[in-house]
């Protein structure tokens, strides 16, 4: 087997994990309480014993998600054991392992998570109400808030989410993406556009863990489905596609099917993850 260094990214919602809907087999699952947007998710024991072959033979697993802080620490009983876990489109990084004897031992990456005080404010806002803590991040929230858009900062810590609602229209919501402030980036997913600062966004968190880990982009992968995803799916060696969310994403993998493997059983939920994770062992000879 290869010693060469490998980091496998893969995202939550429609990757690893999702809507307990799609389950129409006899599968060993787990399914998680409901999010802090009342999602549920389902994710199979066979995903989590492949996540640990993959690591177990040499690879790195990062979790890489959109999801608020609160979603992912609830969530953390339910995931496969990763080397890290990134939050908020990037903006947290997460590993395991604490100098304390708590129960889900983690310890945050606080030199990442000061990099983006300038625009979201200090850790210790946390607490703080959305539109009481300082940053540009939170000052937009206000304006936006003002505006009558619908925000969701319910557990957010580094973005918040804003929907297309009432008298808000999709192209209004693009709208709005497309001239941001200075120093904040968007992207779409699940139907909404989460704002952040320019200094986080799931590529620049995998880049940072690309150079902690001391591995190439070239020998990394990325198992996605949205476009929150897509800069990262091109920036790695390959990227695996259990579903496809977005018109965006379809486009991308039919442009170039040599760097984007869609699952055979696309959108069938656990299988077409357990699919893609075979093809990942496949990709790397790690089987």
């Amino acid at each position: 087997m290869s010693q060469t260094a490998r980091i496998v990214f893969s995202d939550i919602d429609g990757t690893i994990m999702h809507e307990p809907k799609t389950i129409d087999r006899d599968a060993a699952v787990l399914l998680t309480p409901p999010s802090a947007s009342g999602r549920q998710g389902v994710i199979s024991a066979a995903t989590l014993h492949l996540v640990a072959q993959l690591r177990s033979r040499g690879a790195l697993f990062v979790v890489i998600t959109g999801a608020r802080l609160s979603t992912l620490l609830m969530r953390l009983p339910y995931l496969p054991a990763a080397d890290a876990y990134v939050c908020e489109n990037g903006g947290r990084i997460l590993y395991p392992g604490s100098d304390l004897p708590t129960a889900c031992p983690i310890t945050e990456d606080a030199e990442w998570r000061s990099s983006h005080d300038q625009v979201v404010g200090s850790v210790e806002q946390d607490a703080v109400q959305p539109k009481d803590r300082t940053g540009s991040l939170w000052e937009l929230y206000r304006r936006l808030l003002a505006e009558g858009w619908y925000l969701d900062a319910n557990g957010y810590t580094t973005s918040f989410r804003v929907h297309a609602r009432g008298d808000k229209t999709m192209d209004d919501l693009r709208g709005l993406a497309a001239f941001r402030s200075e120093g904040l980036s968007c992207s779409f997913n699940l139907g909404a556009a989460d704002f952040y600062p320019a200094t986080s966004g799931k590529v620049m968190a995998a880049r940072h863990l690309m150079v902690r880990f001391g591995v190439a982009a070239k020998d990394c992968c990325f198992l996605c489905d949205d476009d929150n995803d897509l800069e990262l799916a091109r920036e790695v060696g390959r990227a695996f596609l259990p579903s496809i969310s977005s018109d965006s994403v379809r486009q991308a993998a039919e442009a170039r099917p040599e760097h984007f493997v869609v699952a055979k059983c696309e959108g069938q939920g656990v299988a077409a993850t357990e699919e893609m994770l075979q093809a990942v062992m496949t990709h790397y000879d790690l089987q």
